[in-house]
């Protein structure tokens, strides 16, 4: 078990699919991932890294592009060439960059004013997680075209859940342990997390551990 605190102390895949090399990139409203992703990300780099690395990023893998309409939905190809360029750029491995993003994409998203929506899932962080699938039900209304992943729960002990992470965009799992460090800073809980299988390593799914400080009253 590694107490979540960095990328470095989580085991996760971090090896970039070769396919995102390559980025065909369709217009506005073909399905995929919502702006807001994208955006984030573009302000993920320029808080982090400048906003020099953000352009060096976008001049080859988002040519044209000057912001995001964040309720609008763009070509999944598009984000992953995004990342791809921003490991190059940026000198860093995928994994760190995934996790950087993940925690990123935790406050990113309360300050777009999501933060209600955080609070109506729960006032505990192993009772939001469990809400997951419920508030992506409620952004949902927001973002019609939306493929949320889904989050499944087994009770393993007092303490411990093992979460299965269903989705189609199986590359994305390293962002996964990035999210969970952000949301156990926002509720002020500490958390271990292991992942023990990856669909991008062969497996039906991706399932983490997580591990919390007390057991479930």
């Amino acid at each position: 078990m590694h107490q979540l605190a960095n990328a470095g102390n989580v085991r996760a895949c971090v090896d970039q699919p070769a396919e995102w090399q390559v980025c065909k990139l369709g217009g506005i409203g073909e399905g995929g991932m919502y702006g807001l992703l994208n955006a984030a990300l573009k302000e993920f780099v320029v808080s982090t890294y400048g906003n020099d690395s953000w352009q060096r990023v976008a001049e080859t893998s988002a040519p044209g592009i000057v912001s995001f309409n964040k309720m609008a939905p763009y070509p999944d190809a598009l984000t992953y060439a995004m990342v791809t360029r921003a490991c190059e750029v940026l000198g860093e491995s995928f994994e760190t960059v995934m996790f950087g993003f993940g925690e990123f994409w935790v406050r990113y998203t309360d300050q777009q004013g999501y933060g209600p929506l955080f609070e109506i899932a729960g006032d505990s962080l192993r009772d939001f997680l469990l809400n997951l699938d419920a508030l992506h039900v409620r952004v949902g209304r927001s973002f019609p075209k939306l493929e949320p992943p889904s989050f499944r729960f087994e009770t393993v002990d007092g303490r411990t859940l093992r979460m299965h992470y269903l989705t189609r965009r199986k590359d994305l799992c390293p962002m996964i342990p990035g999210i969970l460090h952000g949301l156990s800073l926002r509720f002020k809980t500490a958390l271990e997390v292991t992942q023990d299988t990856c669909a991008r390593k062969g497996a039906a799914h991706c399932e983490f551990v997580l591990v919390f400080p007390e057991a479930c009253a």
